[in-house]
């Protein structure tokens, strides 16, 4: 599973052993390594949603994972195709909001997304967020 989940060539076959990697594995010391790469260094966006999705419901409000979803909310490659497809920058700034609204970053960070991130999408969910968390 591990192996299908860093080197298998299908997309379909990395995103389903990421999930079932973070379902039924997490207590294994390799599988957030794993996630945490499947995250960053994926080639699909499936893929590294999947991942961050995974970090945040099985290692919630873990400090060092906020790098991983700064990271992803600011570098994501993924550029829109078709309206079904969810952008795994507006994923990760999810995560933030939900598990570091207080972090000294999240604020700055949601402020750049709203400004400078080019899928509308995400700009427009960083400043509904921005106005609700500066009340």
């Amino acid at each position: 599973l591990k192996e299908r989940a860093t080197k298998d060539n299908d997309w379909i076959v990395r995103g389903a052993a990421v999930e079932e990697l973070a379902n039924h594995f997490k207590d294994d010391p390799e599988t957030k390594s794993i996630l945490k790469e499947r995250a960053t260094k994926d080639n699909d966006w499936i893929v590294r949603g999947a991942a961050v999705q995974g970090l945040a419901k099985y290692f919630k409000y873990q400090p060092e994972l906020f790098e991983i979803y700064h990271q992803c909310a600011v570098n994501d490659p993924f550029e829109c195709k078709q309206d079904y497809e969810t952008n795994p920058r507006r994923i990760a700034l999810e995560i933030i909001i939900k598990q570091f609204p207080q972090h000294p970053q999240t604020l700055p960070l949601l402020g750049d997304r709203a400004k400078n991130d080019p899928d509308e999408q995400v700009r427009e969910f960083a400043q509904k967020k921005l106005k609700q968390l500066k009340g």
